[in-house]
């Protein structure tokens, strides 16, 4: 349904403005297929943190998945369905952990093994969403790097509940970017397109 309503408003488009290509109505169909259900998605997880009173939490957590998710990328859901599951389940289980979690030292325990996943396989490189050059692998993962170490700094100076919501999802974060994640998954590794750019 969300297909036909992106192709129609496309197609809107391409009679209001001239000389586009088919490539780049693709694109344009794409990037509202992505707005438009990634901000169905949104008001969904946030109205049902409201109702569930974990909205401050739902917020805090959406946040720094969304900030971790664009500079180290990660795999996808095959489905819109399967994509709004998997994220309920990552965020409100994450909400729900945070608050139950009381060990010594777990913070600093997930962001070393989050700081060595992504030594090792940031950024994610995706055949449905390439890195097109070396530079921009590199600034991607350079920026995802200090987004990381960003957040393990904010959890020394933040209430135990949020420390240990960043800490879980900054963890889900970087356990999907690994290569098992990929065949689990069955998402296909990019592979950088232009090596001298």
């Amino acid at each position: 349904m969300l297909n036909k309503i992106t192709k129609k408003i496309t197609n809107e488009i391409i009679v209001t403005v001239p000389n586009i290509t088919e490539e780049k109505a693709e694109q344009i169909q794409y990037g509202l297929y992505i707005a438009i259900s990634d901000g169905l998605k949104l008001i969904a997880v946030m109205l049902t943190a409201y109702f569930l009173g974990q909205l401050p939490l739902a917020l805090a957590g959406g946040a720094v998945f969304a900030l971790n998710k664009s500079f180290l990328g990660g795999v996808h859901a095959k489905t819109q369905l399967g994509c709004v599951i998997t994220y309920f389940i990552f965020l409100f289980g994450a909400i729900y952990s945070s608050k139950i979690i009381d060990i010594s030292c777990f913070n600093i325990i997930l962001f070393v093994v989050s700081g060595i996943l992504v030594y090792f396989y940031a950024p994610a490189d995706l055949a449905s969403k390439p890195i097109i050059t070396k530079k921009r692998w590199k600034e991607l993962r350079a920026q995802g790097s200090i987004t990381v170490a960003v957040f393990f700094i904010i959890t020394f100076f933040v209430p135990r509940e949020y420390s240990n919501l960043i800490s879980i999802i900054t963890f889900i974060n970087s356990i999907n970017i690994t290569p098992v994640l990929y065949r689990i998954t069955k998402n296909r590794k990019g592979g950088i397109i232009n090596e001298k750019i």
